[in-house]
């Protein structure tokens, strides 16, 4: 991965759905623009390339079972390749967990299992992603993390908005839908 010579990288979050429990119906009704998942071997998809019909669908459901919404945030690398995924039991809220990284707390760090590994070195996060092999991990620095969850939050709340409008349209209630995704302040 490159950097530049403040010692920032291009990093960014890409909020997503993990529609895996939702395959069947997925191609016939719920794509943007034939949208691809963001890795191949998981079926997480941005939620900006899910369309209103198909999202207002999921919303119901999962405010009908009460439930959350799988998912999270894929990290992409400055070429746009995803270098760390959403685990399992990830979702929305974890947001929280990359904003106290961001902010030097690794304690708090914990975006679903496996664990992910990471520990600060002078002014970089180095992650490990799967503790179980050799695996070399990656390398960001605090700057750019920081950066980057600002960003992810100012998108955050264009999601917030949609899913009101969803709500309001679908007769839903609003308060159910919100808490599926992270209040910010």
């Amino acid at each position: 991965m490159t950097q530049n010579e403040n010692n920032e990288m291009d990093i960014r979050f890409i909020p997503v759905l993990d529609l895996d429990d939702r395959q069947q119906s997925l191609q016939a009704d719920g794509l943007k623009n034939s949208s691809q998942p963001l890795a191949t071997d998981c079926l997480f998809y941005a939620i900006q390339d899910i369309s209103d019909a198909y999202l207002s669908k999921i919303l119901k459901e999962t405010v009908f079972k009460n439930t959350s919404l799988n998912g999270g945030y894929v990290l992409l690398d400055a070429e746009q390749r995803p270098i760390l995924l959403p685990r399992c039991c990830s979702d929305l809220n974890d947001i929280h967990a990359w904003e106290q990284l961001a902010q030097g707390n690794l304690k708090q760090f914990w975006i679903g299992h496996p664990q992910v590994l990471c520990e600060y070195q002078g002014d970089m996060i180095k992650f490990k992603p799967d503790a179980s092999q050799d695996h070399t991990g990656f390398e960001v620095p605090v700057t750019s993390l920081k950066q980057a969850v600002q960003a992810l939050k100012d998108e955050l709340q264009q999601i917030h908005h949609r899913f009101q409008r969803l709500a309001h349209l679908e007769k839903l209630k609003v308060e159910k839908v919100l808490k599926l995704i992270p209040q910010l302040l």
